[in-house]
């Protein structure tokens, strides 16, 4: 019969202990799927994953904010938790002009100007990015976007690249989900 030794139970239980400190410190992790669409719009998981913090459920939201129709908000964040994107998008009959642009650089966070092909203009913070597209229908001239992540969120990578990446993934499914023609 092989029975277990103190030495051997001793042994066990501190690996046993050890496995379950690594587990503890990992995290709650992240128990919610990883969506293939935000606020409505179909977006690569590669785009949205970075961004996403650890938590057990991912809510979204897409609503109207004004009375005319012409400013959407949407929010994706973990119940309970951070605030992982929240996204304005305003339609336009015109463009946003470079006195638009100057502020946006004044108020977001370490902002620079950034290329983004199919832009007006894109202006880039830390965690904050605002641009300006043609659209090209009746309703919209142009389309405005305002980006916000969560900054240090167990879980995210919420960098430049990561931010830029997800602004320009959503801003072509927007346009192409409001049908714009102008590109």
């Amino acid at each position: 019969m092989n029975t277990p030794t103190p030495r051997k139970t001793a042994a066990l239980a501190l690996a046993a202990a050890g496995l379950l400190s690594l587990v503890g410190c990992s995290g709650g992790g992240r128990e919610y799927a990883v969506p293939h669409r935000i606020c409505e719009v179909p977006m690569p998981s590669s785009a949205v994953e970075p961004l996403l913090p650890d938590g057990k459920k991912l809510h979204q939201s897409r609503r109207l904010i004004d009375d005319d129709g012409t400013v959407t908000g949407c929010q994706t964040a973990v119940v309970d938790g951070p605030l992982a994107v929240s996204v304005d998008i305003t339609e336009l009959d015109k463009p946003l002009t470079e006195d638009d642009r100057h502020s946006s650089l004044e108020s977001l966070e370490h902002a620079r100007n950034i290329h983004m092909g199919g832009t007006h203009w894109a202006v880039q913070g830390d965690n904050r990015l605002h641009l300006s597209t043609p659209c090209g229908t009746k309703a919209a001239d142009s389309l405005s976007f305002r980006f916000s992540f969560a900054k240090e969120a167990e879980g995210t990578e919420v960098t430049r690249d990561t931010t830029l990446r997800f602004a320009e993934e959503f801003v072509q499914g927007e346009k192409k989900k409001e049908g714009c023609t102008a590109s």
